[in-house]
């Protein structure tokens, strides 16, 4: 059994007392269960300095994490530059406030200020960057003054200040302009060649489109004359001594533009092997370089070009021949061109003998250009009307390559000389085939659907071609001449006044229009017309004539004399204009004037029947006698 004991027995056992036994550890088998003893006094300190520690550490962490939210927003801004730029703006945006929100906080927080990183600056470049893509020149030239107020590297004030200019400059501040690139070249240093060589190149453009060229030559003389010159600036400079005249010195960058090395060769490949073996990044790579290399190849053929045509007259062909033999060393392809020109500058002073004769000696020496000297061939054959040899030259033309629409357009304007007009449709159809935006042939074609009177298919050919070629006149005249043709004034009226909005100054069609008035019985209107057409081309006789009727009808007989004697002065072999000055006279009694005029006419035309009628018609007779009586 269990007895209740007394508690206050509990404190006469070994000294124990009921709050000692409850402070002390349990008591176990082998050691202690892991519990220490508090220590008094030191928990609260050490407590404090962990909330410090910690503390300084998330200020290291907000600020970063900050920073790398910025740096996001730039990159977001910087890959939707191109798709998309006015998002592209807004996020450069956002990142300038979240870069302006770390610069606070740093400051609030007693932190190291980021003046020495670049995150600044690049925000607020990429911003002023990012407006300048969106057309907005005014507010990026102020984000660049406002990046100038603060203290930056020389490297980036020379950045800014170019892009300044290039901002100036394309609105067309041309003084500001050429103020911040001479700022920024006079920040750079001599070890910066390439920087300085666009500072200057940008200057002479400036100069050069002031028409200041004489500055602009000092400008493109600064780099041209250098190892690193490229093609671009010493096509400027020769421009420049092309435009002052000076031949020699026009040469002499020629040979200039001859000697810069070439980036790629233009005629090599890439072996299919080595091409499978490299990455994409580097076929990307050779293609731009391909494609600079070709556009230099053009620009030499280009400078050669305009050199030959700075020569006179008489001493072009030594032109040729001296442009022909400085591109043979290095151009022999672009020489070969110069040759053609040459021919080309023969036929448009209509020497087509000596153009044959260049063009055949092609067939000899280069076969590889053996399709495009047959095909001039043809067509300097045909303009001589020599259309059996022209129709031999495209077939020779199309032996070489079938598939070639120029080969085909010729072979078909053989058929349509020689009036196969079935064989010339089915020519230009296959050309249309191959190129279906080909102008010759879809133009061609619709003249011949004309000539076959199949009036719906010419115009769908001629509708399409206006389509492609907006408002071509010649394209503009057989629409609405193929309209008057089928009597529809009201479609014909249209598109000759689209063709007057092309041509406000030409005669013809003036006239054509006033003659479309007359058949709408608006006088008004196409006595304007006429009267237009006169001024501008008085020597028309048909014009002439028309307005002398136009007045004789309205009773104006004095005016309508001037225009009879006008056309009589322009064409004086045709009898009807003096008879119509003397009918004009009988009309407005002075029978003296018409008798004198048709006195005239029986005197150098005896047997003129019209001219004896009118002499001897009662009133003219009886007024003969009456002044022979009075005498």
């Amino acid at each position: 059994m269990f007895f209740p004991r007394d508690d206050s027995s509990l404190s006469r056992m070994d000294g124990y007392t009921v709050s000692s036994a409850i402070d002390v550890r349990p008591m176990t088998a082998v050691s202690g269960a892991g519990y220490q003893s508090k220590v008094r006094g030191t928990g609260h300190v050490i407590r404090e300095r962990t909330q410090q520690q910690e503390r300084k550490l998330s200020r290291r962490e907000i600020s970063r994490q900050i920073e790398k939210e910025v740096h996001v927003l730039i990159e977001e801004s910087a890959t939707l530059l191109d798709t998309d730029p006015y998002l592209s703006l807004d996020r450069a945006k956002q990142a300038t406030k979240k870069e302006a929100a770390l610069e606070k906080y740093c400051e609030e927080q007693v932190m190291a200020t980021l003046q020495e990183s670049n995150l600044n600056f690049a925000t607020w470049f990429h911003l002023a960057s990012t407006y300048e893509r969106n057309g907005m020149a005014h507010e990026a030239i102020e984000t660049y003054k406002f990046i100038m107020k603060q203290k930056r590297r020389k490297e980036f004030v020379v950045r800014i200040r170019m892009n300044m200019g290039n901002l100036y400059h394309s609105q067309k501040e041309y003084v500001d302009a050429i103020k911040n690139y001479r700022m920024s070249l006079d920040q750079t240093t001599r070890e910066d060649k390439l920087l300085r060589f666009q500072i200057h190149r940008a200057i002479g453009n400036i100069l050069m489109e002031t028409g200041k060229l004489h500055s602009a030559i000092l400008e493109y003389e600064a780099v041209s004359m250098n190892a690193d010159a490229d093609i671009d600036t010493c096509f400027n400079l020769f421009l420049c001594y092309a435009q002052v005249g000076d031949l020699e010195k026009s040469k002499s960058i020629f040979l200039r533009i001859l000697s810069l090395k070439p980036i790629v060769d233009a005629s090599s490949s890439i072996d299919k092997d080595l091409l499978a073996s490299i990455s994409s990044s580097d076929i990307d790579l050779y293609e731009d370089m391909t494609n600079i290399e070709k556009e230099s190849r053009a620009l030499v053929f280009t400078t050669a070009r305009f050199l030959c045509s700075m020569f006179d007259h008489d001493g072009r062909e030594d032109g040729f021949i001296w442009v022909r033999k400085q591109l043979e060393r290095r151009y022999k392809d672009i020489a070969h061109q110069i040759e053609i020109e040459k021919a080309l500058f023969h036929m448009r002073n209509c020497e087509f003998d000596i153009a044959i004769k260049i063009f055949k000696s092609f067939e000899i020496k280069d076969v590889d250009m053996r399709l495009m000297i047959s095909t001039n061939l043809s067509f300097v054959y045909f303009l001589e009307g020599n259309f059996h040899v022209a129709d031999e030259y495209a077939d020779a033309a199309l032996v070489v390559n079938r598939f070639n629409p120029n080969s085909l357009v010729n072979k078909g304007n053989c058929f349509f000389a020689l009036d196969d007009l079935a064989s010339a449709k089915e020519l230009y159809l296959e050309a249309l085939g191959i190129d279906s935006t080909h102008f010759e042939a879809l133009y061609n074609l619709g003249l011949i659907y004309t000539r076959m009177d199949l009036i719906t298919d010419a115009k769908a050919a001629f509708e399409k071609l206006h389509n492609i070629i907006t408002n071509d006149p010649r394209v503009l005249y057989q629409v609405a001449n193929m309209y008057e043709q089928n009597d529809n004034i009201n479609a014909a009226m249209k598109w000759f006044n689209v063709l007057c909005a092309c041509l406000p100054t030409d005669p013809g069609v003036l006239h054509r229009i006033g003659n479309l008035y007359d058949v709408l019985k608006d006088d008004s209107q196409s006595l304007h017309y006429h009267l237009e057409s006169y001024r501008i081309y008085p020597t028309n006789l048909d014009v002439i004539g028309w307005l002398a009727i136009w007045f004789i009808k309205h009773d104006m007989y004095e005016k309508s004399i001037e225009f009879f004697r006008h056309a009589s002065d322009i064409d004086p072999n045709e009898v009807k204009w003096k008879l119509m000055i003397g009918s004009c006279f009988r009309k407005i009694g002075r029978l003296d004037d018409a008798l004198d005029v048709y006195e005239g006419v029986r005197h150098d035309h005896p047997r003129n029947i019209e001219c004896k009628f009118q002499v001897f018609t009662p009133s003219i007779h009886s007024h003969k006698l009456i002044i022979g009586r009075l005498d």
